[in-house]
């Protein structure tokens, strides 16, 4: 072998280890970028899951209360005829 080939095979094996190292390098990155993606669409998915769960309390008293409010008028107009009849007797 002379000099110009153990030249070319020594520029090739280090290209070619400079190549696969290029290689992993990216392969390392797109996995550790993977994995905080998948990271943080589990925190999505759980912030998602309490807001849902919020939500759904919310509704429980908007409900609650919405079906309160008729029973609620009816004790105002009541109270109100109570007191329109006290103040009738006191000017009386």
């Amino acid at each position: 072998m002379n000099q110009t080939t153990a030249t070319i095979v020594a520029v090739v094996i280090s290209s070619g280890v400079s190549l696969l190292i290029s290689i992993l390098t990216i392969i390392s990155q797109g996995n550790r970028q993977q994995h905080e993606l998948d990271k943080a669409m589990a925190v999505m998915r759980s912030e998602m899951s309490m807001m849902k769960e919020d939500i759904r309390t919310h509704n429980q008293y908007a409900k609650m209360f919405s079906e309160n409010i008729p029973a609620i008028n009816q004790h105002i107009k009541d109270v109100d005829r109570r007191l329109d009849g006290i103040e009738r007797r006191m000017k009386a």
